[in-house]
Formats: structure tokens, C-alpha cells, sequence
């Protein structure tokens, strides 16, 4: 119990660790949570910083989802509970980090890299949607969202997961909706940021 409680733990503090902090600092020596939208993610540092260090911050990441998960079933194995807890831990510590003030982004990266690793053949359908969506609205929050409410029903029918990670990946797409709502407050305004295609040096 002593091994499966360290592993929640520790995969919330690397869910923890602020990409976009760390990128925005070493780049350009400035907080990215004080320009933009505020969030520590891709996509506010690809507004602020530009394409560069925002592929750097995605890959890190999706990176975070994947050590944490791999962590947690390399020592917990088909303890599907467990792994599920640090599964929740990871992306919560995203989005309230100890790191960084607990304030975070929106745990897509690290989602994704979660899931890809648990689920890859429906978090690569999911992931060309999501471009499809980005390519023809602008909105990354559009692209978010609609990928967390169409995620379940894909997984479900496409590698029907053992029903504690079919529940996990319901929990973690209601987060991810949950964490947009001010995306969501801002898209019925017509306030929402677009994605500038502009390439930033």
C-alpha cells in the first residue's frame, strides 16, 4: 500500500512540473501566466513565444502523461484502481500545480499523452480530429472540448478498456471540459482567442 500511495504522489508532482514556466523563463526570461490567456500550456506559449517553444512545451507534456502512466503500470501492473488514481493525480497536478502556484493549463497535453500511451489507436483518431477541427475553426478550445466529449464513445467501441480505465477516461474528459469553462464563457461571447498560423521566430 506504502508503494501504491508514493506512486499517486509522485505522479502528481510530475504532473506537477510547469513546462510553459520552465520554457517561458529559459526563452525569454518572462512568466507566460502573465500575458495571453494565463495558462501554463502549448497553446498559450504558441500565442506568447511562438511555434518553437510551443512544440517543446506539447512534447513535455504529453511526455509528463506518458512517464507517469508508464511509472504507475510498470510497478502496479493490472491494479487498474491504482493505476487509475495516478492517472487523476498526473492531470491534476497539471492544472493545480505544487511547482507553480497551483496555477496550471488545461491537462490536454498531458492527458493525451496519458491516454495515447493506454489507448493508442483512439487517441490518434481523436488527435487527427482535433487538427481537423483546429484547421477549420481556429479554435484550440473547440478542438478540446469536442475532443473530450467524443473520446469515451470512440474508446469504447474501438478497444473496449477494462471498465476502471473506461470510467478514468469518462472523469478525465469531464475535467478537461471543466477546466475550458472560461474557454467556453469567452466562445459564446466571441471573445476566444484563434490560433495565428504566423510563424514567430
Amino acid at each position: 500500500m506504502f508503494l501504491k500511495i508514493l506512486l499517486v504522489i509522485l505522479s502528481y508532482l510530475i504532473g506537477s512540473i510547469p513546462s510553459a514556466l520552465i520554457v517561458g523563463k529559459l526563452w525569454k526570461g518572462i512568466d507566460v501566466r502573465n500575458y495571453g490567456s494565463g495558462n501554463l500550456g502549448a497553446t498559450n506559449v504558441l500565442r506568447v513565444l511562438g511555434w518553437g517553444p510551443a512544440v517543446i512545451v506539447a512534447v513535455m507534456d504529453v511526455g509528463k502523461g506518458i512517464l507517469a502512466v508508464y511509472l504507475a503500470q510498470s510497478f502496479l501492473h493490472s491494479d487498474y484502481l491504482f493505476v487509475l488514481l495516478c492517472v487523476i493525480a498526473a492531470v491534476i497536478g497539471h492544472s493545480f500545480p505544487i511547482f507553480a502556484g497551483f496555477r496550471g493549463g488545461r491537462s490536454v497535453g498531458v492527458s493525451f499523452g496519458i491516454l495515447f500511451y493506454l489507448f493508442p489507436k483512439s487517441s490518434l483518431i481523436i488527435f487527427f480530429i482535433a487538427i481537423i477541427i483546429v484547421a477549420v475553426t481556429q479554435y484550440k478550445s473547440v478542438a478540446s472540448i469536442t475532443s473530450a466529449l467524443i473520446y469515451p464513445f470512440l474508446l469504447y467501441h474501438i478497444e473496449k478498456p477494462p471498465m476502471e480505465y473506461f470510467i478514468g477516461v469518462i472523469l478525465v474528459c469531464l475535467f478537461i471540459i471543466y477546466r475550458h469553462i472560461p474557454n467556453i464563457k469567452r466562445l459564446i461571447k466571441g471573445e476566444e482567442h484563434k490560433i495565428s498560423w504566423k510563424v514567430r521566430r
